[in-house]
C-alpha cells in the first residue's frame, strides 16, 4: 500500500476506476441547507440525495453545511475537516457485490462545542433555507412519561444560564432565529429526519415550548417565519468498522477515516411544506405528500418494530447480527405472525396485499448477510424505541379487543433482556439512558413481575389493562424458565 491515497479533494482525481468519483465542481455549489448531526445515517441518506441532485441535475443552490453539537462528535468533525467533507459511501448488495461512491455534498462544517457563536451565526445567515436534523430520540429531550418537552432536563436548564454556549439543539436554533429576527431576515424550514412519530410536529411543539420559556418575545415571529414538515426516512445504515476502513485501503488504496456502509434500498417521503423553498428532490426519487401519517405508521410498526423485535429476541439467543436472526426461520415466523395478526389489522385504509408485499421486502432487507448490522446497535436506547414502535400496536389491539399475544411476548422478552444474560449464560452490554432503572426493575420482576410495569413510567396506561398484565406475567415466567428459541417454537405452534 505504498501508493495509499488519503481521501481529500486534491486526491479524488487519482482514485481507482472502481470508485465512483464525484462529477461535481464544488466551487460552484452554494450552501442552502444546514444539517445538525452528521451521523452515518445522514451521510447515507440526506447527503446522498443532495449529492445525486447536484451531480445528475446540476442543482447548485443546496449544498450542505454540517454542524455537530455534541462533545462526542469531535472525531467526525475533525475527519470531515481533514477530508474536505468527502467520504466513501459503501453500498452492500444482497448478492455480495459492493458499490463505492465518493459523496461530495457537504461543503462546510462547524463544531458547536469548539465555537458555539460561529455555529449560531452560520445558522442565522439568510442563505440557509432549510435546517435539517438527525439528533436521535434523546436529542429531543422528551419527558418519558408525558411525551412533552422536558423543561427540567439538565441540559435545558444549563441553556437558560448560558444562552450563547448552548447544550441543546433548541438553544442553538433559538439564538440563530433571534439574530434573524433582529436583522430583519427571513426564517426557514426545520426538517427533522429522525425516527420519531410526527417528527416535524414533535420538534415544532418542543421548540415553541423551549422558546416560550427562554425567549418569549421571539415566539410570534417564529410562528410566522418557520415551517416544520413531517418526514419519513428509511435506509439501513450500520456502524463503520475497522474492517470497512481496511478493505478500502487494501482494494482501492484509499485511506478514508470514516466511510459509511449501507444497504441499496433508500426511501424519503416528506410533507411538502417548505417556507423558504426547497431542492427539486423529486428528481432523485423523493416523494412529496400532503399527509405523512399512513407511510410513517407503516414503517414504524413494521420495519422499526421488526428491527427492535429481532434485536431483543436475537440477543437473548446469543446472536450478534440482524441477518443471523432474520435467517432463522423460528424468529422470522414469529415476526411475520406478529405483523399479520396484530399490526396489519390496524391499517384499515391500506391495501392488505401492499402490506404483505412491504413486509416481505422488509424481511428480505433484514436477511442481507453482507450488511453485518449489529444487534447492539438495534437495541441501543430501546427505552426510546419500544414505546414508539411496539406500544401503539398493543394499545390499538387492546382498544379493539383483539389479540395481544405476540406484542406482550415481546415486552416480556424486553424485560428479560435487562437481565443482561443470554440463554447460553453470556453477558451483553446494555446501552440505554434508562438502563439503571430498567435493570433494577427487571431484577425486581424476578420476585414480582408486575414491578417492571408499575415502576417504569414509559408504560403509562398499558399497566392498567388486566389482560396485558396477566399475559406479561405468564410469558415472562416462560422466558425465564425456557430458552427463547424453544418458546418461539411453541408460540409458532400456538402451544405456549
Amino acid at each position: 500500500m505504498s501508493n495509499l491515497l488519503y481521501l481529500n479533494t486534491e486526491n479524488t482525481h487519482s482514485l481507482s476506476k472502481g470508485i465512483l468519483k464525484p462529477k461535481i465542481d464544488r466551487d460552484k455549489i452554494k450552501t442552502g441547507i444546514a444539517h445538525i448531526g452528521l451521523s452515518n445515517f445522514h451521510r447515507a441518506h440526506q447527503a446522498y440525495y443532495i449529492h445525486e441532485l447536484i451531480e445528475k441535475h446540476d442543482e447548485l443552490n443546496f449544498g450542505i453545511c454540517g454542524i455537530d453539537l455534541l462533545e462526542s462528535d469531535r472525531k467526525i468533525y475533525n475527519i470531515l475537516k481533514d477530508q474536505d467533507g468527502l467520504y466513501t459511501l459503501v453500498i452492500k448488495n444482497a448478492d455480495g457485490t459492493q458499490e463505492y461512491k465518493i459523496i461530495a455534498s457537504i461543503i462546510e462544517y462547524f463544531y458547536g462545542p469548539e465555537n458555539p457563536l460561529a455555529a449560531i451565526e452560520r445558522l442565522a445567515r439568510p442563505d440557509i433555507k432549510i435546517i435539517s436534523l438527525t439528533i436521535a430520540e434523546d436529542g429531543y429531550h422528551l419527558n418519558e412519561t408525558t411525551g412533552e418537552f422536558n423543561l427540567t432536563h439538565p441540559k435545558v436548564k444549563e441553556d437558560t444560564i448560558s444562552k450563547f454556549n448552548p447544550k441543546t439543539v433548541f438553544g442553538y436554533l433559538t439564538q440563530a432565529f433571534m439574530l434573524r429576527k433582529h436583522r430583519g431576515l427571513p426564517g426557514c424550514t426545520i426538517l427533522s429526519c429522525d425516527n420519531i412519530k410526527a417528527n416535524g410536529a414533535t420538534i415544532k411543539k418542543s421548540f415553541y415550548t423551549y422558546v416560550e420559556k427562554t425567549e418569549p418575545s421571539l415566539l410570534p415571529w417564529l410562528k410566522k417565519n418557520t415551517s416544520f414538515p413531517n418526514s419519513m426516512v428509511d435506509r439501513i445504515t450500520t456502524v463503520t468498522t475497522t474492517k470497512d476502513i481496511e478493505l478500502l485501503k487494501e482494494t482501492y488504496n484509499i485511506h478514508d477515516q470514516w466511510p459509511v456502509v449501507c444497504e441499496p434500498f433508500s426511501k424519503w417521503i416528506i410533507e411538502d411544506d417548505f417556507i423558504a423553498g426547497r431542492p427539486d428532490w423529486d428528481k432523485v426519487g423523493i416523494e412529496f405528500v400532503q399527509d405523512i401519517e399512513p407511510y410513517e405508521n407503516t414503517k414504524l410498526r413494521i420495519l422499526n418494530a421488526g428491527h427492535s423485535i429481532l434485536g431483543i429476541l436475537g440477543t437473548l439467543n446469543g446472536y450478534k447480527y440482524v441477518h443471523e436472526v432474520a435467517n432463522d426461520e423460528h424468529f422470522i415466523f414469529f415476526l411475520e405472525s406478529f405483523i399479520k395478526t396484530e399490526v396489519n389489522p390496524n391499517f384499515q385504509n391500506i391495501d392488505q396485499h401492499n402490506l404483505k408485499a412491504y413486509t416481505k421486502e422488509v424481511i428480505e432487507r433484514f436477511k442481507n448477510t453482507h450488511i453485518n448490522d449489529s444487534l447492539s446497535r438495534i437495541c441501543k436506547e430501546s427505552s426510546s424505541k419500544i414505546p414508539i414502535f411496539v406500544f401503539p400496536t398493543l394499545k390499538d389491539q387492546i382498544t379493539n379487543h383483539q389479540s395481544i399475544e405476540y406484542g406482550t411476548f415481546v415486552i416480556a422478552a424486553w424485560c428479560k433482556y435487562y437481565d443482561g444474560i443470554d440463554d447460553f449464560g453470556h453477558s451483553f452490554d446494555i446501552q440505554d439512558s434508562l438502563s439503571n432503572q430498567l435493570i433494577r426493575t427487571a431484577a425486581l420482576s424476578h420476585q414480582n413481575p408486575q414491578l417492571f410495569l408499575e415502576k417504569n413510567a414509559i408504560f403509562k396506561d398499558l399497566v392498567t389493562h388486566d389482560l396485558f398484565r396477566e399475559r406479561f406475567k405468564y410469558y415472562l415466567s416462560k422466558l425465564r424458565s425456557t430458552p427463547i428459541k424453544e418458546c418461539l417454537v411453541l408460540m409458532n405452534k400456538k402451544m405456549l
